[in-house]
């Protein structure tokens, strides 16, 4: 029916741009894994969606002045970039991890479209086209490391956010060329930004590491593979399982339900919180002290 498709493609078109991942299927997208249109659409507005508002508002005003790629801000350059290659490194993965398991009954089109949605949807919008649950294990430990990056700051996604990511790049870029700053697109990189960036990195490593901790003594039936792509599924907001959320315990899903707000508010609202209480409160600066590291 007319009223029905309506519905359906006006429900998931706003669930894919707000990265949300609700469906209205039981197998989430699995029945349109050969139909492009659906796939695209979806794609195109999981994309949208994840690279974030400040990115869209640079396209739009540079679109307006005539297209010139020079005249993007420094954040559309990392978040365009860094997004770019996640996206194809998660296609690469999922096509070369599952050519001859997952996706073996598919055509080699019908493989990179499947590969290139499934890497998208790791920006953290939960929509699948394969069952997850029957990937190889090599490619659910990567694919929990994607979901960790998520998408951009200031946009619908979640994870610890592909600026942060790229900026801890650069960093050990800068290290292992021996330069004194970090710097990307002929720009040098604050030093208290990449500050923050580790110590997000860290704090929300360490978030993870004691949620799967916590869940690996309440779960003990559960595959501990699967315990840990549950949490950097709902650390990273992304709402994709191996199939076991729905037998947790009451326990295990208020782990995961905490792990979902934490990986939502957390890490953004801890860093400017911590970045606020400096600024105002910095009055004396220490004379620098040498310590040894590595």
């Amino acid at each position: 029916e007319f009223g029905r498709s309506l519905y359906l493609g006006f429900f998931h078109s706003i669930m894919a741009f707000c990265n949300a991942g609700f469906g209205l299927f039981d197998n989430s997208l699995e029945d349109f894994a050969t139909v492009p249109l659906v796939h695209g659409t979806i794609a195109i507005l999981i994309i949208l969606g994840g690279v974030g508002f400040v990115v869209l508002k640079d396209l739009r005003d540079n679109l307006v002045l005539g297209f010139n790629p020079t005249r993007f801000r420094m954040h559309t350059k990392v978040v365009l970039s860094t997004t770019g290659i996640l996206l194809l490194a998660g296609t690469l993965l999922v096509f070369f991890g599952e050519f001859l398991s997952a996706l073996d009954n598919y055509t080699l089109w019908e493989k990179l479209q499947i590969s290139f949605f499934q890497s998208v949807t790791l920006r953290t919008a939960g929509f699948d086209s394969i069952a997850i649950g029957s990937l190889q294990q090599h490619t659910i430990y990567v694919m929990g490391i994607f979901m960790f990056i998520g998408g951009s700051s200031g946009s619908t996604a979640g994870g610890i956010k592909v600026t942060t990511f790229a900026i801890l790049y650069q960093s050990m870029k800068s290290i292992l060329y021996n330069r004194p700053r970090v710097e990307a697109f002929d720009r040098t990189i604050p030093a208290y930004v990449v500050v923050k960036s580790t110590a997000l990195v860290f704090i929300s490593m360490a978030v993870v590491a004691v949620a799967i901790f916590v869940m690996i003594k309440i779960e003990p039936s559960k595959a501990v593979l699967s315990l840990y792509f549950e949490v950097l599924s709902a650390f990273g907001t992304v709402g994709l399982s191996t199939g076991i959320t729905s037998d947790l315990s009451y326990a295990g899903k208020l782990v995961i339900a905490f792990i979902m707000y934490i990986g939502r508010i957390g890490p953004l609202t801890l860093i400017l919180a911590v970045g606020q209480h400096a600024e105002s409160n910095q009055l004396v600066e220490y004379p620098e002290g040498r310590v040894l590291i590595g």
